[in-house]
């Protein structure tokens, strides 16, 4: 039951459609090149719309368990380098059913910028500009580009030394944030790190941490993290939703959204996000961040993210359809399209993600445990009122439920890939002969 009803968010007071029968190929077969929590999202959306829907692995989530995942590519190498990319225009070759690509998880995203003169210039892949993902994806050199663009940033320094990382602190003052240069790569197990005093500074980075050649440091910014989903044409926006984060899986606030509340877009927020897009002439979906501190009047550009939200959910969950745009406006990208801002009103959660959240913010030194009942309290009471969760849903049961037997251990993964195996009918990610596949003779139609 939801709390407030809208036209736009009509959508969300539905069952999703039910999948598209899996021999029905009258639009070829789409592959999503990740395997998270958004995968999911996009794989109901296209069978829904009548692909079929191939997955590759990378990523470490469950999106195999899903009825409407028709089959999984056992990618062989790793997204970081272009045996990968050799690998997919193999794969590619030898399926010509396969006419659409999108890449989801980050390391795909940025892989394809680089290699995709190794692909088959004869499909379409789902995605931004390689030059744009390159530009989004460096973090410091976004900062640049927020200036350039009009959009306010907190005062940030790059550092390649412990001697550079003291001296930015003193520069900048306390309190601070911390943050790798790639979302991949996190600081002590932590997406970024905020350090409110000089205490706390010299005992979390007595040691410059492991695996980084070099970090950013910036002000923080108190308040509310806002995320911004949209599509944009051409550097024009014609998709927006903004979500405020009420929690994350992170006690210090600085993870993953597990709960939070579609709101109306704030004026400062659409200007800002219309400028950035506009300025780097942005065109396909994407995610832009923003930390809000309104009793000092503050915005602090974060980041954009060239690929879909991991809460890809919450768009659709209010009829943006960003995952159809994706695929059409990388195929007619002069065509007209229906510009659309929500005004909000929902909540969702990920309970898993909160549950989960607990544990590693445990470990990490992040939560007291006395703090644990208080967080599990609010995990519950957000998986009761929230008005959709993202990845559950009564018509496709099984990813949620994964999702806890894999993290249980040895048998609880066991399990998981037994109980895999059972939905498909077959080995855990098995992939059928490109001879079983229906062979189109023209690209596949594009969804409208």
């Amino acid at each position: 039951m939801f709390k407030r009803k809208c036209p736009i968010v009509i959508l969300s007071c539905r069952r999703p459609p039910p999948p598209a029968p899996h021999a029905d190929a009258r639009r070829g077969t789409v592959l999503i090149l990740g395997n998270f929590r958004p995968t999911i999202t996009l794989a109901r959306r296209l069978s829904g719309l009548g692909y079929r829907v191939a997955m590759a692995r990378g990523g470490g989530g469950v999106s195999d368990s899903s009825r409407v995942i028709d089959e999984v590519w056992e990618n062989p190498e790793p997204p970081d380098g272009p045996a990968c990319f050799e690998a997919l225009a193999r794969h590619l070759r030898a399926r010509p059913d396969i006419g659409i690509v999108v890449p989801l998880w980050e390391p795909f995203v940025l892989g394809l910028a680089h290699h995709r003169h190794l692909l088959p210039q004869d499909r379409l892949y789902a995605t931004p500009d390689d030059e744009i993902v390159r530009t989004c994806l460096d973090k410091v050199g976004m900062l640049e580009v927020a200036a350039r663009a009009g959009v306010p940033s907190a005062p940030a320094r790059t550092v390649a030394t412990p001697e550079e990382l003291r001296e930015a602190a003193r520069a900048i003052g306390f309190p601070l944030v911390v943050r790798p240069l790639s979302s991949e790569a996190p600081i002590a197990g932590r997406k970024a790190l905020i350090v409110r005093d000089a205490p706390t500074f010299d005992a979390a980075l007595a040691r410059w941490p492991e695996g980084h050649d070099r970090l950013i440091v910036q002000r923080f910014v108190s308040g509310p993290r806002y995320n911004v989903d949209f599509a944009a044409q051409r550097g024009r926006p014609i998709r927006m939703v903004a979500t405020r984060i009420l929690a994350t899986n992170s006690h210090d606030g600085t993870g993953i959204d597990v709960h939070g509340r579609t709101e109306p877009l704030p004026d400062d927020l659409r200007l800002y996000t219309e400028r950035m897009l506009a300025h780097l002439g942005y065109h396909g979906v994407g995610l832009m961040q923003f930390m809000v501190d309104r009793p000092r009047g503050e915005v602090s550009f974060l980041e954009l993210n060239p690929r879909f939200n991991g809460n890809t959910a919450v768009p659709e969950a209010h009829g943006l359809d960003l995952v159809r745009l994706a695929v059409d406006l990388a195929a007619h990208p002069d065509r007209e399209e229906a510009e659309l801002v929500s005004p909000g009103g929902l909540t969702h959660a990920w309970t898993f993600g909160a549950l989960r959240g607990i544990a590693v913010s445990l470990g990490t030194g992040a939560m007291r445990r006395r703090e644990v009942p208080g967080a599990l309290w609010a995990a519950l009471r957000a998986a009761v009122t929230a008005d959709y969760h993202v990845m559950f849903r009564w018509s496709d049961p099984w990813p949620g439920p994964m999702q806890a037997l894999r993290s249980a251990g040895a048998p609880g993964r066991a399990l998981a890939r037994w109980r895999g195996a059972r939905l498909k009918g077959g080995r855990p990610g098995a992939v059928p002969d490109a001879g079983s596949h229906p062979q189109p003779d023209a690209q596949p139609e594009i969804a409208r």
